[in-house]
């Protein structure tokens, strides 16, 4: 092709023009206050926790619920809801519900 002509596109240079016309200069008392801030630290308090065989089983069967949402499934049983709501309870350290 003989006749192809390339043609300079319009407006180009501004992909290429910089993002910031002038340098920003931080101190190094600005730049060392942004990175070494003292974090606040929580404190983490570690809980034994004793399962009975039946919970163990419970917690098995709602880890595959959770794991795989999409399956088909009856809702459970109130006894069993009951059940998994005082699991919950016993895991987050909440006092129950009298």
């Amino acid at each position: 092709m003989t006749t192809f002509k390339r043609v300079s596109l319009a407006g180009s240079e501004e992909l290429f023009r910089p993002t910031r016309p002038q340098v920003v200069t931080d101190t190094d008392d600005v730049i060392r206050e942004a990175v070494d801030r003292p974090s606040k630290v929580k404190e983490v308090i570690y809980r034994t926790l004793h399962f009975t065989s039946e919970e163990i089983e419970l917690l098995l069967e709602a880890i595959q619920t959770a794991k795989y949402p999409d399956r088909p499934r009856a809702k459970p049983a109130l006894d069993k809801f009951d059940s998994l709501d005082a699991l919950r309870i016993k895991v987050q350290g909440e006092a129950p519900p009298q």
